[in-house]
């Protein structure tokens, strides 16, 4: 009985931490830096500053329910759509047409 109620209490105690965990779009919000191009940041609202800031912001959008997601970066001149894993929460993989970077979050 004492080993059932146990696990029960486990069980329920790590589903209570997983479900207050941040969605994707709620970690993804903030400064990164890509080393050697700079610090891009991703907007609550959905906005991007691009690493170049020329004053042409983006929007953004992740798409999937698993990883890795679909990172969708609108901007005036293009679109592109990026491979996205996370790491961790200050970290992130993307792959870009072939190629694999590590964004680190700033701060």
């Amino acid at each position: 009985m004492k080993k059932s109620m146990t696990f029960g209490i486990l069980f329920l105690s790590s589903m209570l931490l997983v479900s207050c965990g941040k969605s994707p779009q709620e970690k993804i919000v903030g400064e990164w830096e890509l080393p050697g191009i700079g610090t891009m940041t991703f907007e609550s609202d959905g906005t991007f500053i691009p690493p170049d800031d020329d004053g042409e912001r983006g929007k953004w959008e992740l798409l999937g329910d698993g990883e890795p997601f679909k990172l969708i970066i609108t901007r005036e001149v293009n679109s592109d759509t990026t491979n996205m894993t996370f790491i961790s929460d200050d970290e992130i993989e993307v792959e870009f047409r072939g190629r694999k970077d590590i964004l680190k979050r700033k701060g």
